[in-house]
């Protein structure tokens, strides 16, 4: 992975006096949040004093991301860059996503193709982050989240458009069914602490689109916006494809495969499913036993719930869906350990086992290294 340092036009007497303020703000703030907690917990939530000391906590937080944002304001300039596929970098991304109780359908479309590109990962995602916060805010009696990966070639006229050179690009697509903004507030949306709605909307005001929009920048890269009142918002993350032919780094620690050794059920009425899942919970280390169906499923952990530590579940199977399933199987045991494996939409039936208590999602097709990883985030939480 190579270490490069991208100047932008704040001095670094002034990045270091930012990192410096974070740092002793978050120090400050760590100290005042354990001296509310330890008074919450001494008195009953009946007391007229508590619901003070949760609005004293609430501002904390809303701080410590203010000094959060602040560090990445220090350390905006500085770039780990790798090879690295953007299929996965968003996929990692969604998949972490909490959308309980919000009412929002997340629809997922990823290139059948690899999309590499020489990026910093762990900026690139902060760049999704803060975009598809900022369509989840957009929406707030719920809709419809679309992320949308493709290739493109831009060239001669639309290029200089962009203010880029012709080549082929990489086009990520951030969509949502919100509100919309006009373009007076649309020609504003990249300036610092700016919300077009202060006091609906509070917490919409900081730095995270402005610092997405200059790391994107410093990865030759462009945001195109486009938004109309009352239908929705677009923005799309347009960067360098990676041309060459040169192989990816070898993978980085947190992209080395996770064994186990617990013993897992699959559900799935797919054979085929079945079979290669089956494989690839044998390979990890895990011991497995398949369900055809959501009532075999129910049959099966009846029997051997003692042994089962984690239900991987499909949730589009005849008779009984995954929903169903899971409700049935959470009867049985309350505090089951489910990981619901679907395709690229997290419909309402999805959202409804995740606020019933599933513990996550990975969507289909998965990769074995992605899949060794959730299933550890599942099982040691």
């Amino acid at each position: 992975m190579e270490h490069i340092q991208f100047k932008n036009e704040a001095p670094d007497a002034v990045e270091a006096l930012a990192g410096g303020i974070a740092h002793d703000f978050n120090n400050l703030l760590a100290a005042i949040k354990g001296r509310a907690s330890l008074m919450m917990n001494s008195i009953k939530p009946s007391d007229p004093l508590y619901r003070h000391i949760v609005e004293i906590i609430r501002c904390i937080d809303k701080g410590s991301e203010i000094a959060t944002q602040l560090l990445g304001f220090a350390k905006v300039d500085e770039y780990y860059t790798a090879a690295i596929d953007v299929n996965r970098l968003v996929r990692r991304t969604v998949e972490n996503l909490d959308l309980k109780g919000k009412r929002i359908v997340l629809d997922v479309d990823l290139d059948s193709k690899p999309l590499i590109i020489e990026a910093d990962p762990d900026k690139i995602s902060q760049v999704l982050m803060s975009l598809i916060d900022n369509a989840v805010q957009a929406m707030p009696k719920g809709g419809k989240l679309s992320v949308i990966t493709e290739s493109a070639a831009i060239l001669n006229g639309t290029a200089d458009a962009y203010g880029l050179n012709s080549g082929f690009f990489v086009k990520i697509s951030i969509t949502d069914t919100g509100i919309g903004m006009e373009k007076d507030v649309l020609d504003k949306i990249f300036t610092p602490f700016y919300s077009a709605d202060h006091e609906r909307y509070p917490e919409k005001k900081g730095l995270g689109l402005t610092f997405a929009r200059e790391i994107v920048q410093n990865h030759s890269g462009v945001i195109d916006v486009w938004s109309s009142p009352h239908i929705g918002s677009s923005f799309s993350v347009i960067l360098p494809l990676k041309e060459t032919t040169d192989t990816l780094d070898l993978p980085s620690k947190d992209e080395k495969l996770i064994l186990g050794h617990e013993f897992v059920l699959l559900v799935d009425d797919e054979d085929r499913i079945l079979t290669v899942g089956r494989e690839i919970c044998k390979a990890l280390g895990y011991s497995v036993i398949t369900a055809a169906s959501g009532k075999e499923a129910v049959k099966i952990y009846k029997r051997e719930q003692d042994k089962i530590n984690l239900v991987i579940l499909d949730m589009i199977m005849p008779e009984m869906n995954g929903l169903e399933t899971f409700l049935k199987l959470k009867k049985i045991n309350p505090d089951i350990k489910v990981l619901l494996s679907t395709g690229y939409s997290i419909d309402e039936k999805a959202q409804e086992m995740l606020r019933q208590g599933c513990r996550g999602y990975i969507l289909k097709p998965y990769s074995v290294i992605d899949f060794s990883h959730k299933l550890r985030e599942i099982l040691e939480p």
